[in-house]
């Protein structure tokens, strides 16, 4: 059945009031009409049966037949700081890291990042990512919708995040791998969101991971390979759901 985002506060006396942008996505893509039942999710966990109704404005409304609280949440937290990528990939990146079921998502300018974002530039980046958290819950069934913040300059995040248990993904790392964080319990897993960090195109300096070292964050490698930015953060964040979340 098809599911579709509706904001709580447009969800009055049993009836659901879609967005202009849904109304079009209904009618226009999925060719949905008056009749049709449809399943709606509004970000908090609740999970609702609607029936589309008559349209009598520019948006459609739906009646609901019933709701379910579902959740399909990992019960480990891991959030995932991700040098920002050029292109698309950061598009990517959320999107699978959203499927794979990442709590929250913090953009990162660090010293390679090339992608220069300011001002307005950066609210509309910010805009556009937790749009495609929300388009990602659709595909995947998630009914809370992963924040995605406004981009963060690289020390303003170690500030912010001191003491709170970070991995830093870095490749010049020889002596500590992801394997040996999660078998010696080098991070307490009590302590949650864990928070991820994966360097853009060209990985982390050197004076960022000393930096990083000294307010606590464990570097770590992943192995011999050097990865791309959009698979490292995705295959690490996997391992670690793997072995505290809910994937397999």
């Amino acid at each position: 059945m098809h599911r579709f985002f509706v904001d709580p506060q447009d969800i009055i006396n049993q009836q659901v009031h879609f967005s202009q942008a849904e109304s079009r996505h209904i009618e226009r893509v999925m060719r949905l009409r008056s009749g049709d039942t449809v399943v709606v999710f509004d970000g908090s966990g609740w999970e609702y049966q609607v029936e589309l109704l008559e349209k009598a404005s520019s948006a459609l409304v739906g009646q609901i037949i019933s709701r379910e609280y579902q959740d399909r949440e990992s019960p480990f937290k891991l959030a995932l700081v991700q040098g920002i990528a050029k292109g698309e990939k950061m598009d990517t990146i959320i999107q699978k890291a959203v499927e794979a079921g990442i709590d929250s998502i913090y953009p990162l300018l660090t010293e390679r990042t090339v992608v220069q974002l300011a001002g307005q530039k950066s609210q509309q980046k910010q805009e556009r990512w937790q749009t495609i958290s929300r388009q990602a819950c659709k595909q995947c069934r998630r009914n809370r919708v992963p924040f995605v913040s406004p981009p963060l300059e690289f020390a303003s995040f170690l500030e912010q995040h001191q003491g709170q248990p970070i991995l830093m993904l870095y490749e010049s790392e020889q002596e500590c791998t992801l394997r040996q964080v999660l078998k010696k319990d080098l991070l307490a897993r009590q302590i949650q969101p864990w928070y991820l960090m994966v360097g853009p195109e060209g990985g982390f300096s050197e004076a960022e991971a000393a930096m990083a070292r000294q307010k606590g964050a464990i570097l770590v490698s992943l192995g011999p390979r050097i990865l791309r930015t959009e698979t490292a953060g995705l295959l690490a964040a996997g391992i670690i759901l793997y072995e505290f979340g809910d994937l397999g």
